[in-house]
């Protein structure tokens, strides 16, 4: 079965080297994972804005992440010192994706993930433990 996956990162306050380093370090565990990976590169201007709308620079790479469809993967800035990356893809399986959106979480970032009518938000607490949350997308008695 096959299923919509979104997702989102957020580094609540970075420079441009940290984003870069973390990007990679994602780059190398889909690499890790047994992903077909590309290289990370450094989008400026127009080029930021095609892959995330508002972005002056965004730091990507693109993936097939085994058990999904492929994604450019990566955070985006619109200028100021916050990150943000929203994302979708085809899932056939969620345990190697979510494994690979947990390494995120545990690199600093604030992971929140959409499938199956759950969403998950993952970060890190005050004692640097990466914390998820889990709860119902929407609620079913609407429909």
């Amino acid at each position: 079965m096959k299923v919509g996956y979104s997702y989102s990162w957020l580094l609540p306050d970075g420079n441009l080297a940290q984003v870069r380093g973390i990007i990679e370090k994602m780059r190398l565990h889909a690499v890790e994972l047994g992903g077909t990976v590309g290289d990370v590169v450094v989008l400026t201007s127009d080029e930021a804005q095609a892959v995330q709308p508002e972005a002056r620079v965004a730091v990507v790479f693109m993936a097939t992440i085994p058990g999904a469809t492929e994604a450019k993967y990566g955070l985006a800035s619109a200028g100021n010192s916050s990150w943000l990356w929203n994302g979708a893809v085809v899932i056939s399986s969620a345990k190697t994706v979510s494994e690979f959106h947990a390494a995120a979480a545990d690199l600093g970032l604030e992971v929140a993930e959409v499938y199956a009518g759950m969403s998950f938000t993952s970060k890190k607490n005050d004692d640097g433990i990466v914390e998820v949350v889990q709860q119902a997308a929407f609620d079913w008695t609407d429909f």
